[in-house]
């Protein structure tokens, strides 16, 4: 399966998580019984989505430039505070940054303030021009454009450096962490699923002390802190769906629980998943549960001792945060996923009274489309005409994808477990090589953006209910469509509406 989900984030920003549950909790009436949830997308530099009232949240880690020599992102960098910003500037260089760096800007004011502690002086290049500065600030205008906006860090003071950089619309942040166009997109969802924001899968988390945390800057390559994601929960009432680092120890475990237990809203149930596709080759976790499991002796068969390493380890984290919890141990929901197109996986995943015992829901991908861009398939329906292309999909919907379900269903009901779908959605993408047919990549993008595919989505989430699913887990919040898939419910910022969009919604307010 293609790799749809290795991306980069960033942010900094300081967390004001008390005074929000009553918020949440006039929110969560709206939100109950919608039987859909939606998976953040990740935030690289290059991001179309902005959640955060600062825009540097998804800024590119600094990166030190040689006066008058080439770009380059490989000089090593000078010593570093422990939130990620230089001590010094090394002679004959500075240090950048790109601050944003898509195309679609038209959700943004031209004039935005860079705000920042500690002393230092930053130009601007690229798609960015200063207007004027004063002690802790600037005021820069941006262009609407393709050009990236780039901070340039010319200098920085060693006893106090610059840092807890911030890129805002207005002048003082808004007071609130998140922006409202992005709360309002979230709004009837029941949970929110966090593994991209925790770039959960490849990840090289060990141990707590090695997590991000609030205020570092180069989160880009580290995922975002989950007292972040808790902030978000809280704000908007929707339960959190956490995915644990497949290398994570007990402690980290430990320490993450004690976290959620005590900023968490009381009243909001988290769901708690081990790593993500355990499964799935494509992903270093599912070597490692492979290593594990033969290590283990958990059976001789390398897959099947895979599967059911991904069971036990499960159910150790699972365990650890009922444990955490106490008394509020049933708000915990342990998910324990398999294949959708083989549900032997998920019976090998359950096969201990350990992790029957910790399991409140099995989950699945149930994507449809995705035989279209193997390379078996995508020479040919390369050729295809979209009216051709949605009358497969529509065969392809009431054929492999519901029967895919109720296979699924029928599982889960004879281990007494809802069905749960931890992604979901078209998954029209060119794979294994596939990716680089670009009349391949046009149709399948055309076809994203064709009203039949609201169509396709509400015949879809129908189906899904008939055959007993429930909480669906939609992937993803907003994506730039390219050889990579089209993966959003919407494209960018400046979009409001797309047939996803409003087959979705049409669903949740049904």
């Amino acid at each position: 399966m293609l790799n749809r989900r290795r991306f980069l984030f960033a942010a900094s920003a300081s967390l004001a998580v008390p005074g929000v549950f009553e918020v949440a909790r006039t929110a969560r009436a709206a939100q109950r019984g919608s039987g859909l949830g939606l998976n953040l997308v990740g935030l690289p530099y290059w991001t179309t989505e902005h959640p955060f009232t600062n825009l540097a949240a998804s800024a590119s880690r600094w990166r030190v430039q040689r006066v008058n020599a080439p770009f380059t992102w490989d000089d090593p960098l000078p010593p570093m505070t422990d939130d990620r910003y230089p001590r010094t500037i090394p002679p004959g260089t500075f240090l950048e940054s790109f601050l944003i760096h898509t195309k679609y800007r038209s959700h943004l004011p031209s004039d935005l303030t860079v705000r920042y502690d500690g002393r230092g002086r930053i130009g601007y290049y690229g798609g960015a021009v200063l207007l004027d500065r004063g002690e802790g600030f600037d005021r820069i205008r941006i262009s609407h454009t393709d050009a990236p906006v780039i901070a340039r860090l010319y200098e920085t003071d060693p006893d106090n450096p610059l840092h807890n950089l911030r890129l805002l619309e207005q002048a003082d942040g808004g007071g609130d962490l998140f922006r409202e166009a992005f709360l309002n997109r979230l709004e009837g969802m029941q949970a929110l699923r966090f593994m991209d924001w925790g770039q959960t899968n490849d990840s090289p988390l060990q141990s707590w002390d090695q997590r991000p945390k609030p205020g570092m800057f180069d989160l880009a390559d580290r995922g975002i802190p989950v007292e972040t994601m808790v902030a978000l929960a809280n704000r908007t009432g929707i339960a959190p769906w956490f995915t644990i680092p497949h290398l994570a120890d007990d402690n980290y475990a430990e320490q993450m629980a004690q976290l959620v237990r005590e900023q968490l809203d009381p009243a909001l149930p988290l769901y708690v998943e081990y790593s993500n596709e355990v499964w799935n080759e494509i992903f270093k976790q599912a070597a490692y549960a492979r290593e594990e499991g033969l290590r283990l002796g958990l059976s001789s068969d390398p897959f099947e001792a895979q599967l059911k390493y991904h069971g036990q380890r499960s159910s150790e984290v699972i365990s650890t945060f009922r444990r955490v919890f106490g008394a509020d141990a049933k708000r915990v929901k342990g998910v324990f996923a398999g294949q959708a197109e083989n549900p032997w996986t998920v019976d090998v995943v359950l096969s201990s009274q350990q992790a029957r015992d910790n399991a409140d829901l099995i989950a699945i991908a149930p994507y449809f489309g995705y035989s279209y861009g193997t390379p078996d398939r995508a020479k040919d329906v390369s050729q295809w005409s979209l009216d051709r292309l949605f009358a497969e999909l529509e065969k392809d919907l009431a054929g492999r994808t519901r029967d895919m379900m109720r296979a699924q269903s029928d599982t889960a009901k004879r281990l007494g477990l809802p069905l749960a779908a931890y992604e979901a959605g078209q998954h029209l993408a060119g794979v294994a090589g596939q990716e680089n047919d670009e009349r391949l990549v046009a149709l399948f993008i055309a076809a994203n953006r064709d009203p039949r595919m609201g169509q396709l989505y509400r015949t879809y989430l129908d189906s899904w209910k008939a055959a007993g699913g429930g909480l669906m887990v939609l992937y993803t919040s907003m994506y730039d469509p390219g050889k990579w898939g089209s993966w959003g419910l919407l494209e960018h910022e400046g979009e409001t509406t797309s047939p996803k969009w409003e087959a979705v919604h049409g669903h949740i307010n049904a």
